[in-house]
């Protein structure tokens, strides 16, 4: 028997990711921001900066597609465009003391719900959980290249 379309790996996923999605942002607007913009931060190093070819992947996301939420970041000055020295094609994206002040805020919110799924779920079920989510990931991924690959 076919499995509903409610009942698929993608479409779990898919659900549980919009409602963790949702409460983020919800707690992001409180702050001023958005899901968005935190978890960019998150993954900008706070101390040497981050290039925004380093920061995309990190976010499944394209380089190019990363231009509008570094143009917002600027403008409420949270970060700062620093040209490298040796290559002046390549700009590292550096944290203000704003950002970094957001950043922590985006910290605390991740470590919140961490701290909850620890204390509801025990830690042999989140491992297999995250081994599980490993996998489908590489799967994915190994897919996503034949699929590219014709």
């Amino acid at each position: 028997m076919e499995k509903k379309h409610t009942e698929t790996i993608d479409s779990k996923l898919k659900t549980a990711w919009q409602i963790i999605s949702r409460m983020y942002n919800a707690e992001a607007i409180q702050h001023g921001g958005t899901i968005a913009i935190g978890y960019f931060l998150l993954n900008i190093d706070s101390h040497e900066g981050s290039y925004p070819s380093d920061i995309a992947p990190k976010l499944g996301m394209e380089t190019t597609s990363l231009s509008r939420i570094i143009k917002t970041l600027e403008k409420e000055k949270m970060i700062i465009r620093k040209v490298d020295k040796t290559d002046k094609r390549k700009v590292k994206i550096i944290l203000t003391e704003k950002g970094k002040e957001n950043k922590e805020l985006a910290k605390s919110s991740v470590r919140n719900f961490n701290n909850l799924l620890d204390k509801k779920i025990d830690k042999k079920r989140m491992e297999d959980f995250a081994n599980t989510l490993n996998e489908i990931t590489k799967l994915a991924e190994e897919r996503h290249k034949q699929i590219k690959l014709g």
